[in-house]
């Protein structure tokens, strides 16, 4: 007779394991999953009316506080400049300060601790003999643009530590002698990012020298005067708003002890993503890869940013475009094939980023006849059609992603003009935040924005470096926006790899490659900054925005105050020479020579300084 095959029952079991783990394996790929716990990337506004105030108006008026007094000349362009983006940083460090045109200023520097004059021709202060006595009295200037040789100069310049002078000169690239720059001690950039017109001067032994161009022209130092400091800055890039966080290392020198508020934040933005990626093939991909464009992005590209996300603690901020049509009238098609969106959309939130809004299509918000010749897009019909195209996209990915909130928008080509804002508004109920540019546009097309709420309540949270390519400028931005505000927020676009002016001539492996090294720059000069997404940064700007911090500072140590404190964390750094000896409600960690970040969860704390 034929025996009857029986299957043991470690055999059932063993098929059963298999078969769950099947199923939990299935499951964590689902939609259903990331609804466990509420919706993703909720916003989370910070309240005024749950502040606290810890300090009065006259207790604030008490304290000692240091006081800026910031002198420009409103007829020099140049002068205007460096006083705008002095005037900026001084709000960002929540430093106290008056700006003053020097044709309006009769005083002698009475009622300030530092003054900081953005003009180059001392002859235009009256009665100018004050600068010496207001130093050597314990007073700091800081002369934040190449001087004018004249009479004035003639007088003082021995006391501001010069030996030599020649001619102006343009003076190329810069090497840093000490930590000006957060981690950027005997670091050098080069002349293809940096010029300045200088003074060919000698300095004497007893300056302390800060930067230098590379033909070893002193750039920026100090001296001491009597019982104060004399900081020189001896160029003129301060003009520019990339050099804003050398601009800060200047102002921190002109308190011994210097503590000011950051937002502590690393973004990375992926442009057009999800979004529909070109069918077929192309010639260099294929050569190399063997697969379509879609194969390509699906099992290289993306498994590749993975890594980088994972190697260097990134949360990805994707920003959908739904269609790539050229279509600016309504209506606008509401179907559409949503498969990256789900497939991509969903292991971004997986793995903790956020999905927002780039446009329905490619096509900036913008009137202006110079964007679309410039950029080749299509004309608006009206505003409605604008919200139109808003209210289409939005309703994609709410109907797509319901798990994720949508919060944060990506100007197509960072071009955003105030109709379009406004039909933004309009669309969309739910937008908190705007993510464009952070420098000039010199152009003037794009939607150009500093960090901060503004008074409709969106929230400005500028990206500030792009792009694979091995970019010092990109390296030069990063490190001033990661000194002055303590910021790095970059952006790419999937399709840079297609793209010949964004890729040409490189391989993928080679623009991986040159990315990687970049957020290897990044993450060992500047690894404490929190990695978060675009709505975790939102927030926190606005918790940033809304403090108000007094600090009093003694001999022994600093005792920091924060009105308007609504809970939660903030962040300072703080440059002294001094030990830390002493952490009330809050952590000091050093993050470079002299140099500290100063982690608060109170509205009132210590600090306590010896040496």
């Amino acid at each position: 007779m034929k025996e009857q095959f029986k299957l043991s029952r470690q055999i059932y079991l063993i098929l059963g394991f298999v078969l769950v783990l099947a199923l939990v394996i299935q499951t964590s790929r689902m939609d259903s999953l990331l609804k466990i716990g509420g919706k993703l990337n909720g916003w989370q506004s910070i309240s005024a009316a749950n502040a606290v105030n810890p300090l009065s108006e006259q207790d604030v008026a008490s304290l000692n506080e240091e006081k800026i007094l910031l002198l420009y000349d409103a007829a020099e362009k140049y002068s205007v400049r460096i006083k705008g983006h002095t005037e900026q940083l001084l709000s960002y460090m929540k430093k106290k300060r008056d700006l003053v045109d020097v044709k309006d200023y009769q005083g002698a520097g009475e009622g300030y601790d530092s003054i900081i004059i953005t003009f180059s021709n001392l002859e235009k202060l009256s009665d100018n003999e004050w600068l010496e006595k207001f130093v050597e009295e314990g007073g700091r200037i800081l002369f934040a643009a190449t001087p004018v040789v004249g009479s004035t100069f003639y007088r003082i310049y021995r006391k501001l530590g010069i030996d030599e002078v020649g001619d102006y000169a343009i003076s190329k690239g810069l090497v840093t002698k000490t930590n000006i720059l957060v981690n950027y001690k005997n670091e050098e950039f080069s002349e293809k990012i940096i010029e300045n017109t200088s003074l060919q001067i000698h300095i004497s032994a007893a300056t302390r020298l800060h930067a230098e161009s590379k033909e070893r022209i002193p750039l920026l130092w100090d001296i001491p005067y009597g019982k104060g400091l004399f900081v020189v800055f001896n160029g003129t890039m301060l003009q520019e708003k990339t050099s804003r966080g050398f601009l800060t290392g200047a102002i921190s020198l002109l308190k011994e002890d210097n503590l000011y508020p950051v937002i502590n934040s690393k973004l990375v933005y992926i442009d057009d993503f999800p979004a529909p990626f070109p069918i077929g093939y192309q010639e260099d991909i294929f050569q190399i890869y063997k697969r379509s464009m879609i194969r390509f992005f699906k099992e290289v590209w993306w498994p590749d940013m993975v890594r980088l996300e994972t190697k260097y603690d990134l949360k990805y901020t994707g920003v959908v475009i739904q269609s790539y049509d050229n279509n600016t009238k309504a209506p606008f098609d509401a179907v559409s094939d949503n498969t990256n969106l789900i497939t991509y959309g969903r292991e971004v939130l997986k793995r903790g980023g956020e999905i927002g809004i780039h446009g329905y299509n490619h096509q900036s918000l913008t009137f202006d006849p110079r964007a679309h010749e410039a950029f080749g897009y299509s004309k608006w019909d009206s505003v409605s059609s604008m919200e139109e195209s808003i209210r289409t996209v939005v309703s994609l990915v709410d109907s797509t992603l319901p798990m994720n909130e949508l919060h944060n928008y990506v100007p197509p080509s960072n071009v955003l003009s105030k109709e379009g804002r406004e039909a933004l508004k309009a669309a969309w109920p739910g937008l908190k935040s705007i993510s464009s540019i952070y420098s000039e546009d010199a152009n003037n097309l794009g939607y150009v924005q500093e960090f901060e709420v503004a008074p409709d309540g969106i929230v400005e949270l500028p990206r500030i470096t792009s792009g694979f390519l091995e970019d010092e400028f990109n390296e030069w931005a990063m490190a001033n926006a990661a000194t002055s505000i303590g910021v790095f927020s970059h952006f790419i676009h999937p399709d840079d790899i297609l793209d010949r002016e964004r890729s040409f001539p490189y391989t993928w492996e080679q623009l991986y490659g040159m990315l990687k090294k970049f957020m290897d720059i990044v993450h060992n000069k500047y690894g404490w900054l929190r990695s978060t997404t675009a709505t975790e940064a939102g927030i926190e700007l606005e918790r940033y925005s809304m403090s108000q911090p007094h600090f009093d500072y003694k001999p022994d140590r600093i005792e920091g105050y924060v009105n308007q404190y609504a809970g939660g964390k903030l962040y300072y750094y703080l440059r002294s020479d001094k030990k830390i000896t002493r952490e009330d409600n809050c952590t000091v960690t050093r993050i470079d020579d002299e140099t500290y970040l100063v982690e608060v969860e109170d509205e009132h704390f210590t600090i306590g300084l010896e040496g």
